[in-house]
């Protein structure tokens, strides 16, 4: 109720939200990106207050005639009766009867209040003992980006890192595809299919396993860093975030849950035991190591991850993405 509102029976009317009336500014300027950030989100389940937001996320695709489309988190105004809905359309639209006149107010009479393409939410986390984690349905729909960093001589100079103006990026923003067979044809996606099928093969019969949707988000990805990076752009690179972002962010346990018997056929059918390190445990992580060098190549962000979730493993017996 906090963040799509509700029906009153006290006030015989619906109780809108910041978040509600945010996300239908945002339908009201379709041409400009709006980002809205949740501070703190994990201070409760994420998937227990976000829980029609996720749902509808899940559902975007695009119409027969190009129109983006998602479920709605508030269902059609016409389903609370004509005299609540259209007492809703007055208050989001100031007008006495903008059903007569805006487009708009039609689409959220006849359809509900569904997520506008231009919408992009983050969210801020701490992850200690008086916060809660997040669930694999919820790292499923998102993109997970740690800035765990500290310049302390930045900071005495004042020194800020310089981006650029989004304004040159409002097209690209809004109107980005939501499928991966949109783009399948501008990158070497069958480069990605191909490390994805052996993430999974490593991951088989574990709670980590990846699915269409992570395939998808993967190819999209790329192409979306192709289309960004122009000249510099580099596949590895853009494997490498990914699986920093959305692979990694589901791996946790303890030694047990972790732990690969170096017989199992996982390891010799993946060639994994040949790319361990002298002296290195065969586990999840390292086995996926051995997966990224074959992939993506040395040194990368995924590699220098893993070798630090190794250390909290050995010392601690349990470890997570988040430490």
């Amino acid at each position: 109720m906090d963040v799509v509102g509700f029906y009153s029976n006290i006030s015989k009317q619906y109780e809108f939200t910041p978040f509600v009336e945010f996300i239908v500014k945002a339908w009201q300027h379709s041409d400009t990106p709006y980002f809205l950030c949740l501070d703190e989100m994990n201070l409760a389940p994420v998937e227990e207050y976000f829980a029609e937001f996720l749902s509808a996320i899940e559902s975007r695709s695009t119409d027969a005639d190009g129109n983006y489309i998602t479920d709605p988190i508030i269902k059609p105004f016409k389903d609370f009766g004509e005299t609540v809905g259209k007492g809703m359309l007055k208050h989001l639209f100031g007008e006495a009867d903008p059903i007569d006149k805006n487009p708009l107010a039609v689409q959220f009479y006849e359809k509900g209040l569904t997520l506008p393409p231009n919408l992009m939410v983050m969210g801020t986390v701490n992850m200690d003992e008086t916060t809660f984690s997040f669930s694999r349905k919820v790292l499923d729909r998102a993109m997970s980006v740690e800035m765990n960093e500290v310049d302390y001589d930045k900071f005495l100079s004042g020194e800020t890192e310089e981006f650029p103006l989004l304004i040159d990026y409002n097209e690209l923003l809004v109107n980005r595809p939501q499928k991966a067979s949109e783009v399948k044809d501008d990158i070497d996606s069958e480069k990605v299919v191909e490390y994805l099928k052996d993430v999974n093969a490593l991951l088989e019969d574990t709670p980590f396993k990846l699915g269409y949707r992570a395939a998808n988000e993967a190819i999209l990805y790329v192409a979306a860093n192709k289309e960004l990076a122009g000249d510099q752009f580099s596949m590895p690179t853009a494997l490498d975030e990914f699986t920093l972002m959305k692979i990694l962010s589901r791996i946790e346990g303890d030694d047990q849950r972790l732990n690969i018997d170096e017989n199992d056929p996982r390891v010799a059918a993946a060639n994994i035991a040949d790319n361990v390190g002298n002296g290195q445990r065969i586990n999840l992580l390292t086995c996926l190591c051995s997966i990224v060098r074959k992939h993506i190549g040395d040194d990368t962000q995924t590699e220098r991850k893993i070798a630090s979730m190794n250390r909290t493993l050995e010392r601690e017996h349990f470890v997570s993405y988040w430490g």
